[in-house]
């Protein structure tokens, strides 16, 4: 599959806008740093019956993970059967029916916190504590932001090489080994980039204006935000848009100077090395850590044209067991924030991840809102994340709906109501029709389609709905 950037829309290779939705397929692998991919925990658990899954469920996207540490354990030493491990996956995916976004994925930056980047690429003097929510290393381990002040400076590593070259390099490989495979669609360059020593004066200005906002001892609120109980009820203080709005904006001084001066460059020297091996294949960039909870982000266009903007968002309640109070208000907040930059870069919008919904119960509204929003925006998506026991989920059950895969011209709205899909489009002449997936347990009326308010054929198998292409103004609903 070959996909192009048109404005803010994605075409396939028939001309036709294309809407991705799918899933997050990540090994992120453990803190051992020697051993076969397999021994390092690279190697992903998902079946090829998970795949055939996936894939019945409408699911179009693989957000598939590729972990620095396991592509180049050792400086310049790419591992082989790793990558043919990836390119299997590849055949997997594709074979299923389902396209694959590459993401170099890393959280905490390297193996030796999280996940990312390898050993050898970890420059810290620092002995690293885990903390209880694994993200709040970001805000409190000097090792880390020691390491990760070393890779936004590219510090020279083994070598004399700066880090930032060996993860261009790396790319490059990547590339060169399966850009021409017909599953990739393209490459998210980095996930989340965070940034080092500057992370905890970045907190320190959302929580000094959280207590001013709200008339608060600052130390307090501190204080509040390590005990779990008295951060739920600091977090209800956030259920207001306006407050939640004024927070982030405190922090867009700080937040912008880095996604420009540190993102950017980097972003910049590893899409050159991916085109020096591959001049087509769509970059994905994304905005920085601190976005993911709504501080506006400043992040420059990619000189690239072929690239798409790839946002993340989550409540503040990801990963802790108040996963189920999720709030629509922050959310809502956050992935304004990110229509605001989509506008501003007017690029299409891929969102990497959202969600995070796990096994819980409970989760159904919050996921129903955010899938309603990202409808009305026109955004495709991958959500956060596979793991086993996703098929009987509760969050599964939610992402079981009505969707449109791709449209013979160009969309003008879609909506889910209830159980029942409705889309608008301006057809266009050509051989491959418009699609839509609609599960059969939402069939429960017949569908109908329009072409300037007649009403015209289509060709149903289970869920797949097939529009012929043509000319005029289609649109699709329930029988009247």
């Amino acid at each position: 599959m070959r996909i192009v950037t048109d404005g803010t829309r994605l075409r396939d290779e028939h001309g036709r806008e294309r809407v991705f939705h799918g899933i997050n397929l990540v090994a992120k692998g453990d803190h051992e740093p020697h051993g076969s991919f397999i021994d390092r925990g690279f190697k992903g658990t998902w079946t090829k019956h998970d795949l055939e899954d996936l894939a019945a469920r409408g699911f179009t996207l693989v957000r598939l993970g590729v972990m620095w540490a396991a592509v180049e354990p050792e400086p310049g030493a790419y591992d082989k059967d790793y990558l043919d491990w990836i390119v299997e996956q590849l055949d997997l995916i594709h074979d299923a029916g389902m396209a694959v976004l590459l993401d170099s994925h890393q959280d905490l930056y390297s193996q030796s916190f999280g996940d990312g980047a390898p050993y050898w690429a970890t420059l810290s003097g620092h002995q690293f504590a885990a903390t209880e929510l694994w993200s709040d290393a970001y805000l409190t381990s000097a090792a880390l932001h020691e390491a990760l002040d070393a890779f936004w400076t590219n510090a020279p590593g083994p070598g004399g090489v700066g880090l930032q070259e060996r993860f261009a390099a790396m790319w490059a490989h990547v590339a060169a080994k399966v850009g021409e495979h017909p599953a990739v669609v393209g490459y998210d360059l980095l996930n989340e980039p965070a940034p080092g020593s500057a992370a905890p004066d970045i907190f320190a200005a959302l929580i000094g204006t959280f207590a001013t906002v709200t008339g608060q001892d600052p130390h307090q609120v501190f204080a509040d935000f390590e005990d779990p109980d008295a951060k739920l009820a600091q977090l209800a203080r956030l259920e207001d848009e306006d407050v939640y709005r004024k927070i982030g904006d405190a922090t867009v001084p700080l937040v912008q100077a880095f996604e420009t001066d540190s993102v950017g460059p980097m972003m910049e020297r590893v899409a050159a090395a991916v085109r020096a091996v591959d001049g087509e294949t769509l970059l994905a960039r994304e905005h920085s850590y601190f976005a993911n909870m709504g501080v506006p982000s400043g992040q420059p266009a990619l000189a690239d044209t072929a690239w798409v903007y790839s946002p993340h968002g989550y409540d503040l309640t990801v990963d802790s067991p108040a996963i189920a109070l999720s709030s629509n208000i922050r959310a809502g907040v956050i992935f304004s924030r990110h229509k605001e930059t989509q506008n501003r870069l007017a690029v299409p919008v891929i969102v990497g991840e959202w969600g995070a919904l796990s096994l819980g119960e409970g989760v159904h509204a919050h996921g129903e809102f955010l899938l309603d929003l990202f409808d009305s925006y026109g955004w495709s998506w991958t959500y956060w994340v596979w793991e086993p026991g996703f098929a009987g989920s509760e969050a599964a059950a939610t992402l079981d709906r009505p969707r449109p895969i791709a449209f013979a011209g160009t969309a003008q709205s879609w909506r889910v109501e209830g159980k029942a899909l409705h889309a608008t489009w301006e057809g266009q002449d050509g051989e491959q029709p418009s699609v839509f997936f609609v599960p059969e347990w939402a069939q429960t009326q017949p569908i109908t389609v329009r072409r300037d308010g007649v009403e015209i054929a289509v060709r149903q198998d289970g869920p797949w709905i097939s529009v012929d292409p043509g000319l005029g103004y289609f649109e699709l609903s329930p029988a009247r």
